[in-house]
């Protein structure tokens, strides 16, 4: 490993300032939220009401606010939302369509609708040249072999058509038990059946054959039930590059973001089934780029620090949420160690305040799992 790790300093917070974690951000944004965050469910999203907090606290409008970690796209969403220019950045294909659909959606849920039926239109000319069996075998076994037609149809439609809106929004129905679904019984944000909990002989009209146009229909209405007034007038790019050596097409005034967690999330795995349905088949390999293991996620962190000191206007923010991992090497919580890298190591940053707060199981997509049970927003400020 790159010896600028093996000299982190062990140098505590020292004079920056711990802030209290507003009570808010443990309550449910569900039913408040703008629905377009809820256009498709990603894994490790970020809370919008943080997002929002931090781009109301640490940026004004007109000013541009970069995301190069997005994810979920709850940052460059919120931003947009508030009078921020955007600029988001993400290595998966999966987050890098969430994005362009959060970021660029129709105009009216009118225009939305007729674009469901110039795509339908398409999908039907689409619908003779589908062979499903060549879908892999754990693929096909989530869907009637009627649906599953229609599907591949409907995203070669989309895909031509280059619908990201709408491609987003055909897979947040890919998979649930839910009638306004598409699969056979499974989970929502992570795919697997639900045989046992489901089964066939006791459920036989969930394992029915599932149109796509009528449940993309609904699908379209709920995700333009809550939507503020947009400025369409701003800038809003969205990329798909590596992080640490991507340089924005234009200076930024704030950077908010929250790298991946190392190891912790399997954001390939758990988007497997979207992601193939986006022409990706080796989640495995996209896995160890988006969830590196320690070593690698802290030389990522060097590079990226070094790289934004020349992207980040001097005097301005940059925001980290980070999950509190253990790091066994450095015997300190990761947000410590990425904190001394930024301010010792790479410089030309310091540490104005840390927020830590517990994560509530409600925003947890495993109710049973173990691994990081409170993050911590990082600010630190270009000098």
């Amino acid at each position: 490993m790159h010896d600028v790790l093996n000299t982190i300093s062990r140098v505590p917070f020292g004079g920056s300032i711990v802030t209290p974690c507003p009570a808010h951000w443990s309550k449910s944004v569900v039913y408040s939220e703008s629905t377009l965050h809820q256009i498709a469910p990603f894994i490790g999203k970020l809370k919008s009401s943080i997002a929002c907090d931090l781009v109301k606290q640490f940026s004004d409008k007109g000013q541009t606010v970069y995301d190069p970690f997005s994810g979920s796209t709850s940052i460059g969403l919120e931003a947009w939302i508030l009078g921020r220019n955007v600029i988001t950045n993400d290595l998966s294909p999966y987050a890098s369509l969430l994005a362009r659909a959060k970021l660029h959606p129709p105009a009216t849920l009118g225009r939305a609708l007729k674009r469901v039926q110039a795509v339908a239109e398409e999908a039907e000319t689409h619908l003779p040249g589908v062979v499903i069996e060549e879908a892999p075998p754990w693929v096909a076994e989530f869907f009637h072999p009627d649906t599953l037609r229609e599907i591949i149809a409907w995203v070669r439609a989309l895909k031509n058509q280059e619908d990201d809106f709408l491609l987003a929004a055909l897979l947040g129905i890919l998979h649930h038990q839910r009638p306004g679904f598409l699969s056979y019984p499974s989970s929502h944000t992570v795919p697997y059946l639900r045989r046992n909990l489901f089964p066939r002989r006791g459920f036989p009209e969930l394992y029915a054959y599932r149109s796509v146009q009528d449940r993309l229909e609904r699908k379209v209405q709920r995700t333009f039930r809550r939507i503020p007034a947009l400025d369409r007038s701003l800038t809003r790019y969205c990329f798909q590059m590596e992080a640490s050596t991507f340089v924005p097409p234009r200076p930024v005034d704030i950077i908010i973001t929250s790298p991946p967690y190392m190891q912790q999330l399997d954001y390939g795995r758990d988007n497997r089934l979207r992601l193939w349905f986006l022409g990706v088949e080796d989640w495995q390999t996209l896995d160890r780029q988006v969830s590196p293991s320690e070593d690698v996620f802290l030389q990522v962190m060097v590079k990226c620090f070094e790289n934004w000191k020349y992207i980040l206007n001097k005097r301005q923010h940059c925001i980290l949420v980070l999950g509190d991992t253990f790091s066994r090497r450095f015997r300190r919580r990761i947000p410590l160690v990425v904190a001394d890298i930024a301010a010792f190591q790479v410089g030309g940053y310091e540490l104005v305040s840390h927020t830590t707060s517990a994560i509530p199981k409600i925003r947890r997509v495993r109710r049973d799992y173990c691994g990081n049970r409170s993050e911590t927003v990082l600010v630190l400020r270009r000098t």
